[in-house]
């Protein structure tokens, strides 16, 4: 078996690989811009409601996005 077959055969061209990488960063991307965008609106309300617990639960949420981005 040759290499560059297989991996042409089972994958298509690179840039089709690429382009499916660079979609698929994309997307995560604006999943957590939404989920961020979310959190802060959620945390608005805990705080609101004055629910420590869910504050508590929510800010450590989005450090952990937060952290992420940031690595």
């Amino acid at each position: 078996m040759e290499w560059a077959n297989f991996y042409s055969n089972t994958y298509g061209s690179n840039n089709q690989l690429v382009s499916g990488l660079l979609s698929e960063m994309l997307i995560d991307e604006q999943v957590r811009l939404y989920r961020k965008r979310t959190l802060y609106q959620e945390i608005d309300d805990a705080l609101a409601e004055k629910n420590k617990e869910r504050f508590l639960q929510l800010t450590g949420e989005l450090r952990e996005i937060m952290a992420y981005e940031k690595a």
